[in-house]
């Protein structure tokens, strides 16, 4: 059914479940999951002078830790799975779709906050861009608040 998965995490709750629901399927698919973490690019007021002179190394201390966290992440699901990390850089929602192409994937897991009202008005939903852009299908797993 599925060959290839792609899950992109934050290493948030919802994005756990997530993970843990894409490790099971491709486990019964004996399909290939893709770990995915993308580093978000600093934009304004984050590029400001003062956080740039503060921060020097803030960019290449974020993928260190993200690297480590995705390695624990993946060393964290079930055996018996073909399990493979990728990091990017860049918005997130258009690297996971870019991910998904470049990998060929058929599968896209990904976890939900389930934000309403003002909150996903101000925080903006990664994955419902993902699942308005997508060209594969996507599954979102949604994590008790």
């Amino acid at each position: 059914m599925f060959r290839r998965i792609v899950c992109p995490t934050d290493f948030s709750s919802a994005a756990g479940k997530a993970t843990e629901y894409a490790a099971g399927l491709a486990k019964s698919c004996g399909a290939e999951l893709i770990l995915l973490h993308v580093v978000a690019e600093m934009t304004y007021p984050m590029r400001s002078i003062g956080t740039i002179s503060a921060f020097p190394n803030l960019q290449d201390e974020l993928q260190k830790r993200a690297a480590d966290e995705l390695e624990e992440a993946s060393q964290k699901i079930a055996s018996g799975i073909t399990i493979r990390t990728e990091m990017r850089n860049g918005e997130i929602h258009e690297e996971v779709l870019d991910s998904a192409q470049a990998n060929e994937c058929d599968l896209i897991v990904i976890g939900t906050h389930g934000h309403t009202g003002l909150k996903h008005m101000l925080l903006g939903s990664t994955a419902e861009k993902v699942v308005r852009m997508s060209e594969v299908p996507v599954l979102t797993v949604r994590a008790p608040e």
